[in-house]
């Protein structure tokens, strides 16, 4: 199936925003490491490959506007589920750390598990939906 203008458009800003994070990861590890900088500046480094990352939120929710309501849809379902297997989760692992010593977690990780999380989702439903049509 050929793609259109707009999901090439769509996968080359993605791309780039997310070519842009990795860059700035790599100078964000060397600049912390190699360089003695105030803190300020090491605060600043740290957070800095943040910026790409909301530019391809903003790249993503420019694509969702643009997409047919089914899509939507499932875009929106497979949001609800990681909602709420992240809020399920975290609440589990928290009660559990209340009574039990537990491994910390860092936050870090959450944004990548919902977003790939949420990929999967959307393809599982695809996927569903595919099977019951037929």
């Amino acid at each position: 199936m050929a793609k259109s203008k707009a999901e090439i458009t769509f996968m080359k800003r993605f791309m780039t925003a997310m070519v842009v994070f990795l860059l700035l990861i790599a100078i964000q590890a060397f600049s912390l490491e190699l360089l003695n900088m105030p803190t300020w500046l090491n605060v600043a480094a740290t957070v800095l490959p943040v910026a790409p990352l909301v530019w391809a939120f903003f790249i993503f929710r420019t694509r969702y506007r643009t997409l047919d309501e089914y899509m939507k849809a499932l875009t929106g379902e497979a949001f609800l589920w990681m909602i709420g297997l992240l809020c399920f989760s975290s609440f589990i692992y928290g009660m559990l750390a209340m009574k039990f010593p537990m491994p910390e977690v860092n936050l870090a990780f959450v944004m990548p598990a919902v977003f790939g999380g949420h990929g999967l989702i959307v393809q599982l439903l695809v996927w569903r939906d595919n099977e019951e049509s037929n």
